[in-house]
């Protein structure tokens, strides 16, 4: 069987309106400065979560992964995090994580801080 990528939760990060926002400077025009994607990969019960980030324009800041898995054999977290600094047009992994399980036993949330504010893309179960 082979991988299956699925795009499970995106966060979209612009000076212009949208569901999450992140404004670089009130003197540029709106543009989108940064994207980041919460991507789920499943094969043979082995799940991967990756997340990342690709910038319009250059852009520094940190995220935070954190990965709850939920069975019947109980519950375990991860939580990953750093610094990133992309220039722009780059992409870039920021976090990955994998697991033995099904897709559905995962909930993922991954919080992004660039130029002084916040923004958290969360799944509800993957």
């Amino acid at each position: 069987m082979s991988a299956i990528p699925y795009t499970i939760a995106a966060l979209v990060i612009t000076g212009a309106a949208c569901t999450a926002s992140l404004a670089t400077s009130q003197a540029e025009k709106p543009s989108e400065v940064l994207v980041c994607a919460l991507e789920l990969s499943e094969s043979q019960r082995q799940v991967t979560i990756t997340a990342s980030a690709r910038a319009a324009q250059a852009v520094r800041g940190t995220y935070q992964l954190e990965i709850d898995q939920r069975s019947a054999n109980g519950r375990s977290t991860i939580r990953q995090g750093g610094e990133f600094d992309l220039k722009k047009g780059e992409k870039a992994t920021l976090g990955e994580a994998s697991f033995r399980g099904k897709a559905h036993e995962f909930e993922a949330e991954l919080t992004i801080k660039a130029n002084g504010q916040t923004k958290s893309c969360r799944s509800a179960t993957l």
